[in-house]
């Protein structure tokens, strides 16, 4: 069963030094994204080409080019999709990129009504992964190599615009792999696998 395998990973990874190797190494040869930060103006779509993104397994601490996450080596876990109202783990969200799925990450100046809107809008598309994070912007928008700042309404056309071109992006060789049953319980408890058990604790710093 997943669940099972899913909390042997994280007892391995948690136990080791040793890295799982990552699901799209074909495409992403051996670039190091974290010495490429990329710059991201407000109102654009930054992006940075998939075969440029390492995506290697790695156990904590872990560190990523842009904030929030647009790929980069990453945790050998994925959050599961869905509405959060507290911080998701910043290296399983990059795994749930890889998948395809599409971050939507709001900060404390987004206004409660247009919180609830991510709400809905999570609970029409299952591929959205959409949690606060510390940022100023109101809403920051990420995909895997893809990023979008300076939306500040869930009913901009951007918000739409972005995941119909991002979502299980179709040079990701793993689009279209699950962003459900492994960490993650909406809306506020992102620590947990999906069976109850706690994330250990080195992920989550």
């Amino acid at each position: 069963m997943l669940n099972t395998r899913l909390a042997a990973v994280l007892a391995i990874c948690a136990l080791t030094a040793v890295a799982c190797s990552g699901g799209t190494e074909e495409a992403a040869g051996d670039a190091d994204t974290s010495s490429e930060a990329v710059s991201l103006e407000v109102g654009a779509v930054m992006t940075t080409p998939v075969a440029e993104i390492s995506a290697e397994h790695v156990d904590p601490p872990v560190t990523f080019s842009t904030a929030p996450a647009t790929g980069g080596d990453h945790f050998a876990f994925w959050m599961n999709c869905g509405f959060y109202s507290e911080p998701v783990i910043e290296g399983g969200a990059a795994h749930s990129l890889e998948h395809g799925a599409v971050w939507i990450t709001y900060g404390d100046s987004l206004p409660d009504e247009e919180v609830a809107a991510l709400e809905e809008l999570a609970e029409s598309n299952n591929r959205l992964l959409i949690s606060p994070y510390d940022h100023p912007e109101p809403i920051v928008l990420s995909a895997w190599g893809a990023q979008q700042r300076g939306i500040s309404s869930t009913s901009a056309p951007e918000v739409d615009a972005f995941i119909e071109a991002w979502q299980d992006n179709p040079e990701l060789i793993e689009a279209g792999a699950p962003c459900i049953d492994a960490v993650g319980i909406p809306p506020d408890r992102p620590n947990l696998i999906v069976n109850g058990t706690p994330v250990p604790e080195e992920f989550l710093s």
